[in-house]
């Protein structure tokens, strides 16, 4: 059991003024005792906080079924509240039947990120009710030490999160999940086709058949070269004709949803402004527009750097005051993170690049996967700082700038090109290079 002895006012407080969003309010402590102006609200909790609660309801959600716990708020913070009740092995489809028997106005519940936990928070909120979601990582260890069925684990979810243990996650707004959705649809695609062509090559090789150099296995004609290569038998024909059909299917699947990020960055002028750094083309835009959300919620760059994973760790311990240096990864985003370490990566090859010289210096002095990260580090910063309009005006179309309009041309199409309005890539080009300008 997690003793509630060292909470303080304040924590308990959190309960009624947290913000839907996870971010704390300002608390003033005086010697452990709540100060008259105890909580500074934000314009963005007030109304979470003109509903006054009473419980919070962890809840434990699994795919079919869910457990809930009913914990009431303590007066004292030397008290530890008894739960009013816990109930279990509930259908994860009965949610709204179940929250209007069992609910009241003023009711926050927290439950623990995964797979279905936006959306289930959504249904609650629909509903009228504050609904919280914990960091997985913190919460999960917290709750793993003490318990391993669901009633357990709902009830020590809401502890957790009335400890302050827990930290709550933003939640993404539909149209930012529905771009997250795409984002990994896309990656998804591209596994797949990397891992057709590996099994495809696996086959011919188990054979002693190798394609001539530059046969290409999204065309027919790398088709009929592998089955000009052997004399296949009626059935091993198949097996290859379906494994490249599997790999035609996969491929056009990845081009589609090229298309659907190019056409949603042309829809939004401020993320798409990111064009103007070397590195950052249409899939990694649309990757940090899916991810970030709205850039606000970062206040400051070191946020962002903090949130992608690309800030070094450091330890400390004892009398050892200097410490010693970790390297990135295993936290933040790795999906975006791994993202940037690409664009960084073609920033240090590309010698008209602002960050070439400068992280040519640091591979010199240290290595090229250090360089890579600190470069991606830096882009980090430019991002943010893009994203929230600090930049000059682009006078004139440079080369890098053109090229990547041709390139999203290219990916479009003419047809798609003239469904837009453009008669071809030359007035998409300009047309489009003018809009950036008119949103600088």
């Amino acid at each position: 059991m997690i003793s509630l002895e060292f909470l303080s006012v304040s924590v308990i407080e959190r309960a009624t003024d947290m913000h839907p969003h996870g971010e704390k309010p300002n608390t003033c402590l005086s010697h452990g005792r709540l100060s008259s102006n105890a909580t500074c609200l934000t314009l963005l909790n007030m109304k979470a906080a003109k509903k006054k609660c009473n419980r919070v309801i962890g809840l434990d959600m699994h795919p079919d079924v869910f457990a809930a716990a009913a914990l009431p708020v303590p007066k004292l913070p030397s008290i530890e509240q008894p739960p009013e009740w816990i109930q279990d092995r509930i259908a994860t489809l009965s949610i709204e039947t179940w929250a209007s028997k069992h609910l009241r106005p003023g009711d926050t519940l927290v439950l623990e990120a995964s797979g279905n936990s936006f959306e289930v928070a959504r249904r609650f909120q629909n509903l009228g009710y504050t609904c919280l979601v914990l960091e997985s990582c913190q919460a999960s260890k917290v709750k793993e030490n003490y318990c391993n069925d669901d009633r357990h684990s709902a009830l020590k979810l809401a502890r957790v999160y009335l400890s302050g243990l827990a930290k709550i996650v933003w939640q993404p707004d539909d149209q930012t999940r529905l771009m997250r959705e795409v984002f990994f649809a896309h990656r998804n695609s591209v596994k797949d086709c990397t891992r057709l062509r590996n099994r495809i090559r696996t086959f011919l090789n188990e054979h002693c058949v190798r394609l001539p150099q530059g046969t290409s296995l999204i065309r027919e004609s790398g088709l009929s070269k592998a089955l000009s290569l052997h004399p296949w038998t009626s059935l091993q024909t198949a097996l290859i004709e379906g494994m490249f059909n599997q790999l035609w299917q996969s491929e056009a699947r990845r081009k589609r949803f090229e298309e659907i990020m190019v056409e949603e960055l042309l829809k939004q002028p401020q993320w798409s402004q990111l064009w103007r750094l070397m590195g950052v083309r249409h899939r990694v835009a649309f990757g940090l527009m899916a991810m970030i959300g709205n850039i606000h919620r970062f206040p400051t760059a070191k946020k962002l750097v903090g949130y992608l994973g690309l800030a070094p760790g450091k330890v400390q311990s004892g009398n050892n005051v200097q410490g010693y240096n970790l390297g990135i990864g295993k936290k933040g985003r790795g999906d975006l993170r791994a993202l940037l370490i690409q664009s960084a990566q073609n920033a240090l090859n590309q010698r008209k690049s602002p960050l070439h010289r400068w992280g040519r210096k640091l591979e010199i002095k240290k290595n090229r996967n250090i360089a890579a990260a600190a470069v991606a580090r830096k882009l980090a910063i430019s991002i943010w700082h893009v994203l929230k309009g600090h930049y000059t005006s682009l006078l004139e179309l440079d080369s890098h700038l053109e090229t990547k309009l041709e390139k999203l041309a290219t990916l479009l199409g003419g047809e798609k090109i003239q469904a837009l309005g453009y008669a071809n890539r030359t007035e998409f080009k300009q047309n489009y290079f003018k809009e950036i300008q008119q949103n600088t």
